[in-house]
């Protein structure tokens, strides 16, 4: 191939920046996977409710920063909606009740519901730092076909509000958000008396850290080794 004079002086020029880029995958601590391969919701679709709450795994490395960023997330909601931890502190639940969210038997949500749910978004403004399951529960009251049926329209309504709030701008479309209708099956308490049904009554919003939550913890990780 013939070589003008013109062409030469950018050629050179790229083959000098080419030799002095830097090698970004030497700055990575040992241990280092990319958290953003494989991070798609067909992926989660396909997982039950408990491989889903597992996914993404975090690494050992890196597991005590996770830990940290995710209980400071999480207490910024403590007065928002009942907040547990769980999975060694890596992944937070808000638990709201559907009796506040909803009309009796009904699968509209209520004037309420709005200001129960938007504090809820927060944590995921930056689509990427959590992954979002959702899981709706009723009591044992009625049929199983009726739980079935009330667990499955309530979720609707809440991932169709959800929605809403992608079309507002108010969260990106690239959110993963994975819906559960779990009906009686998980019960926190015996469905023994009103105040116990009305428990197990609830919304569950799994916080799961995203690929940006652990690649921010690997990069924190690499800081303190410097």
């Amino acid at each position: 191939m013939r070589i003008t004079t013109l062409a030469l002086p950018a050629l050179l020029i790229a083959a000098m920046l080419l030799t002095a880029a830097p090698d970004l995958s030497a700055k990575r601590p040992k241990g280092y996977v990319d958290p953003y391969k494989d991070y798609s919701e067909e992926v989660f679709m396909d997982m039950d409710f408990a491989p889903n709450i597992a996914t993404p795994a975090v690494p050992a490395e890196i597991a005590g920063i996770v830990s940290r960023k995710v209980k400071d997330a999480a207490s910024k909601l403590r007065n928002k909606a009942k907040i547990e931890l769980m999975r060694n502190d890596q992944v937070f639940v808000a638990t709201v009740p559907t009796d506040d969210l909803f009309l009796p038997n009904d699968t509209m949500l209520s004037d309420r519901a709005d200001a129960l749910l938007k504090p809820l978004l927060a944590p995921i403004r930056d689509p990427m730092m959590y992954k979002v399951v959702l899981a709706m529960h009723t009591d044992d009251t009625g049929s199983e076909l009726y739980r079935d049926e009330l667990s499955s329209a309530r979720l609707n309504s809440v991932y169709d509000w959800m929605m809403t709030q992608v079309d507002a701008g108010t969260i990106s479309d690239q959110l993963i958000i994975i819906p559960f209708s779990m009906g009686s099956v998980m019960p926190l308490e015996p469905n023994d008396s009103r105040t116990r049904r009305s428990h197990n009554r609830r919304l569950e919003v799994y916080y799961i850290p995203g690929p940006a939550l652990i690649d921010a913890a690997w990069t924190d990780l690499s800081t303190r080794k410097k």
